[in-house]
């Protein structure tokens, strides 16, 4: 097995699981958490909890807030095609502490193809054969399974635009103050672009509905508005 000092944390199943793992293996390694102030309540109990529970060290890097990009890029929305968040949010401020020293990421077997190949990058679940049920059930055995999962399908920002129409409908029934916050940059950014046109820009999280009309539909017209074709970037939802 490959020796890490770093673990690209989230708070999420997959990087739960790969530190409880290499902890079970004996390593020692240091938790590298990238805040990118959009996180859940629930992630932030978390990350603190694997680290004690661990008994590692918990590094928490940043570089601004997302609402602060989100300003500086005039209320221009991240989107599939523009992923400054992941980018800016977790990738600078990470790469930035690690200064190319190997790190492991919480990439399963199942999804091997993510981050395959890419240099200084340890996966070792892949090499350990976890899949998502194997992954889960450790993270249960240890009481260290983020509470998101009861109700989301990842632990990625508040905003994520790779968000399912479920995980929305669960932001508002679990965090409805979240969710209001994120129909108001929204609301700012549609704003933005209604007084400075740009076909380039995104300017709803989906470009299938806005916040306000999912607040409002009934479940036949929910049914009619299809989730992300893509997966959450590998970095932000480990």
């Amino acid at each position: 097995m490959t020796k890490v000092d770093y673990v690209a944390f989230s708070g999420g199943a997959d990087s739960t699981a790969m530190a409880i793992y290499l902890h079970e293996q004996s390593q020692d390694f240091e938790l590298v958490f990238a805040d990118t102030g959009a996180e859940l309540p629930e992630t932030y109990w978390m990350v603190t909890r694997v680290a004690k529970t661990l008994g590692k060290k918990l590094t928490v890097v940043s570089n601004g807030t997302f609402y602060q990009h989100l300003a500086n890029y005039g209320f221009m929305l991240p989107s599939p095609a523009m992923r400054y968040c992941t980018r800016l949010l977790k990738q600078v401020p990470q790469d930035a502490y690690f200064k190319g020293a190997p790190v492991a990421v919480g990439i399963r077997a199942d999804e091997a193809h993510r981050m395959e190949g890419k240099p200084g990058v340890v996966r070792p679940l892949v090499d350990a054969g976890f899949d998502k049920r194997t992954v889960h059930d450790l993270c249960r055995r240890y009481d260290l399974l983020n509470p998101v999962y009861k109700w989301r399908s990842n632990v990625s920002c508040l905003c994520c635009f790779f968000q399912k129409v479920s995980d929305w409908h669960g932001l508002l029934k679990h965090h409805p103050e979240l969710y209001a916050l994120a129909e108001q940059w929204e609301a700012q950014s549609i704003a933005w672009h209604e007084a400075n046109p740009c076909a380039n820009m995104t300017y709803t999280w989906n470009k299938s509905f806005t916040l306000t009309q999912l607040r409002t539909a009934d479940e036949r017209q929910c049914a009619l508005w299809p989730d992300p074709e893509e997966e959450p970037c590998a970095i932000c939802a480990a």
